[in-house]
């Protein structure tokens, strides 16, 4: 019987409790001391959501589906999480058993998938340990933890996997390749991050390519078949796991921002997209080409959009110039929590430069140098086309070509994130440059080690030079400074002469940025270089040399991480800013038990922390109904402009919120105060039945005739969609329509009436799931206003009710929960033969030797 070999599995053995001991020790304040960090998106989420997990409390966990917190009301399904059974374990097992909820969870299981990734790549076990901890805290997935963007964590995590169980199947592990690419496909779409997956299937596209290529000209046939049947069959299967979360989505998608647009633009120069989204909307996030250098330098662009400066720099000498006092100057730069507006790229602000650390940007290189085109080319394809992707307008030949033409393109924004990916590529490709340089023998290896060494310590040098030479100013997309506006506003400063003096030594301070973080990059990659050249000249021995070396690659980013991910960052956890907490303001609305809606004057449409406690017309969600937003764009705001102008003049007029009084808007706050709410008069309650109807036959009418009607006499009608029985619907004076019983997934009205009529609800239009029945018969529902509902109604007393089961979700979920268990079970299987065939053909090799 073979003995168990402890040194070869040691690595494998260390690498968790290592990955453990990482975590601990950065997020300690988290871990050990209870602390938690203020994630704006989290909070936002948390207001998303509350409302409906009370739903799903008191109805013994049944799913809300109908989200009645945001918007009027929108679809749940698009921002929940689904039972899909043994998924559930696979993501409790990828973050360690840590709290879901703590920032610590996501970076270990950034480390423990990078290394699962490098290890199916063939990267010795000992320095994809190292490369594990080295990726999660790149400064790009700091950041973006940081700003709460969990989801986009999660679905960079899992691509790597993605990518790993193709090179087992590339390296004929079917089996094993098959589990692997299966279960992280299933996961990638799990974390619903769609533009993250969106751009992982280009590079998926493209090794695809590079294995059948290489197949082809070795003539391997039968191994295409195989691998074709192996990738497909993952792939089915992982998004069968998905369905009801892809299903409900594609549903939703056309009646989205992302859908195709009804209303003609407002001006020629709109730029609004027939399909999608907007080109100025989708590409206001665009990287600058140069600024892709942040990888390998991280202050080239400044850094965070405000930093602190550098205490007796350029920019607390021309203070110091401006006020005629060095000292008061020096107090000023001093001061805690003290920033400038270091930040000069092309993207409107920047938690922080995507750095990928000085010597993986350096291995990166050497990956270049040293692998076959077999792995070369394929990565290197692939990072190009994510950069390319990342550069937005700032490419726009090849960026609004894909916009205008390939599918889905249109559908996201904030390209600058395509970098997140493509950081993964350059770092997988770094190690396995490391790894076969050490393989290697012959002097053959040093002189490549020297050209990988010479380029990145070549372009440290270059912008060490040529920096001083830069244009240094920060500028709006149309060529306009911002520094000038900027800073006098930071000073309160109005003398332009003042105002320049100091924009000079703001530049100058963003030049010693620049250079100072060159010269760093060019420090680290001579070390690392030389530590590599020791390793492969024997003057160290290897083990010692990788633990130099990881210490090296480690140390770099882990110190750059700390600018923007330390302790400081935390607060106790009882901190009233990590939670919503109710206001003498929502006590009193909350006073009310009957059924209406909430507006908070301000930035109503991008907060959802009025929410959290309240049945809301704005929100926080990227991809709204397309005609909510086309309402918040032509009438919303435009109405509550208005009425706020009306309020500071001391006689609010609610006949100013005509089309938010239709969404039944019977409190409007204004700040926190109980005396800061106030009750709205003209709103029109839960349903009415109206005395005219006006008939159109495109959008554009409808939103025209909207400024023009009273909405609670008058309902406007598409016919070119929908079908009238009558045109006079003149109500009598005695008709009523009630709500009896509202909640997320069922609402009942009771209505009364002489004459048939048209009732108008105060509920969001949405076709895909709602089913509207009189009497209990089914009825078709009509849209009404541009956003809401309307029903026909006979004449006498009647029960209506609306009842939200969309077929999307109800038999989506039973085919997620029975493929989850399916593919999980496969997985299981697989891997099992994958270990019995190994040690089979070890026991055959054994015996062949004896």
């Amino acid at each position: 019987m073979k003995r168990f070999n402890w040194q070869a599995s040691l690595p494998y053995i260390l690498a968790i409790p290592i990955f453990y001991l990482i975590t601990m020790v950065y997020f300690q304040t988290e871990l050990l001391e209870g602390n938690r960090l203020p994630q704006g998106d989290i909070l936002q989420f948390q207001g998303m959501k509350h409302l409906s997990e009370q739903y799903t409390e008191s109805h013994d966990g049944e799913a809300p589906l109908w989200n009645v917190a945001m918007f009027g009301g929108f679809p749940e399904y698009l921002i929940a999480s689904f039972e899909d059974g043994p998924l559930r374990w696979v993501e409790t097992l990828t973050r360690g058993f840590i709290d879901g909820d703590t920032t610590a969870s996501v970076f270990f299981r950034c480390m423990l998938l990078f290394w699962v990734t490098l290890l199916c790549f063939r990267v010795n076990p000992y320095l994809a340990i190292i490369g594990g901890i080295a990726f999660a805290f790149n400064t790009f997935y700091v950041v973006s933890t940081e700003a709460g963007h969990m989801t986009k964590m999660w679905a960079i995590a899992y691509a790597g996997p993605v990518l790993g169980g193709m090179a087992l199947i590339r390296q004929r592990k079917f089996g094993l390749g098959f589990a692997v690419f299966a279960l992280a496909v299933a996961m990638e779409l799990r974390a619903n991050h769609l533009q993250i997956t969106y751009y992982l299937i280009f590079a998926c596209v493209v090794y695809t390519v590079s294995i059948l290529a290489e197949a082809i000209k070795e003539k391997d046939f039968g191994f295409i078949t195989k691998a074709a049947g192996v990738l497909l069959l993952g792939a089915v299967l992982a998004g069968a796991t998905q369905t009801v979360r892809l299903w409900t989505l594609l549903e939703y998608t056309p009646y989205s921002t992302r859908g195709e647009m009804e209303l003609t633009p407002l001006t020629e120069g709109e730029g609004q997209a027939e399909e999608g989204l907007s080109k100025e909307y989708a590409f206001s996030w665009s990287q600058g080409k140069a600024e892709t250098l942040t990888l390998f330098v991280p202050n080239l662009y400044g850094g965070a959009s405000y930093e602190e400066p550098k205490r007796g720099g350029a920019f607390e000498q021309a203070l110091s110039r401006v006020t005629g006092n060095p000292q008061q100057a020096a107090q000023i730069v001093s001061r805690e929590g003290f920033r400038v507006p270091t930040y000069h790229g092309d993207q409107p602000f920047t938690a922080g430069p995507i750095y990928m650390g000085a010597v993986i940007f350096f291995l990166f290189i050497l990956g270049l140098v040293m692998l076959d085109n077999k792995q070369r080319v394929w990565m290197t394809v692939a990072i190009v086309l994510l950069l390319m992707f990342s550069w937005g307008r700032n490419l726009q030949w090849f960026n609004y070509l894909l916009f205008d033409y390939f599918p889905g393109f249109n559908k996201f924004r904030s390209v600058s994130m395509a970098q997140g990916l493509a950081t993964l590529l350059m770092s997988l490709m770094g190690y396995m440059g490391l790894q076969k340089l050490l393989e290697e023998k012959g002097e053959e290896r040093i002189k490549k080690l020297f050209t990988a060494a010479g380029i990145a310590a070549g372009m440290a040098l270059l912008v060490m030079v040529t920096v001083g030479m830069m244009d240094m100013s920060a500028q709006t997309p149309d060529g306009m400074n911002k520094d000038m506006s900027m800073v006098g506003r930071m000073f309160g400063i109005k003398d332009a002469n003042v105002v320049k003096t100091l924009v000079k030594g703001l530049e100058q301070e963003r030049v010693e940025m620049a250079r100072s973080s060159a010269m760093r990059s060019l420090v680290l990659v001579l070390l690392a270089a030389g530590l590599i050249w020791a390793v492969l000249k024997q003057k160290v021995s290897k083990q010692v040399g990788l633990l130099i070396i990881g210490l090296v690659l480690v140390g770099d980013v882990w110190l750059v991480a700390k600018n923007y991910l330390n302790d400081t960052k935390y607060l106790d956890a009882g901190d009233k800013q990590l939670s919503i907490t109710k206001t003498e303001a929502d006590k009193r609305i909350l006073q009310d038990e009957s059924y209406y809606r909430v507006m908070t004057l301000g930035n109503t449409f991008q907060e959802a922390r009025t929410s959290y406690f309240h049945k809301s017309i704005g929100g926080y969600f990227a991809a709204k109904m397309r005609r909510y937003q086309d309402m918040i764009e032509r009438q919303f705001v435009q109405e509550q402009q208005v009425f706020i102008a009306s309020l500071q003049s001391g006689q609010p007029d609610f006949s100013t919120l005509k089309t938010i009084n239709m969404l039944n808007t019977k409190y409007i706050k204004f700040g926190d105060k109980a005396e800061q709410v106030l009750v709205n008069p003209e709103a029109l309650g839960n349903a009415w039945f109206v005395n005219n109807v006006i008939t159109v036959n495109t959008a554009d009418d409808e939103m025209t005739y909207l400024g023009q009607i009273d909405p609670e006499n008058t309902a406007i009608i598409n016919t070119d969609q929908f079908e009238l029985s009558k045109e006079d619907y003149a109500a009598d004076s005695t008709a009523t329509a009630t709500l009896q019983s509202f909640d997320n997934r069922h609402i009942e009205y009771q209505t009364s009436s002489t004459k048939d009529g048209l009732v108008v609800f105060s509920e969001v239009y949405y076709p895909k799931g709602w089913v509207a029945k009189i009497d209990g018969k089914e009825v078709d529902v009509l849209r009404a206003n541009y956003i809401l509902r309307a029903l026909e109604v006979p004449a006498g007393t009647h029960t209506i009710t609306f009842d939200f089961e969309p077929t999307s979700y109800v038999v989506g979920s039973t085919i997620t929960l029975s493929a989850s268990y399916l593919m999980f079970a496969l997985a299981l299987l697989a891997i099992g033969w994958s270990v019995y065939s190994f040690k089979k053909s070890e026991e055959e090799a054994v015996e062949v030797v004896g």
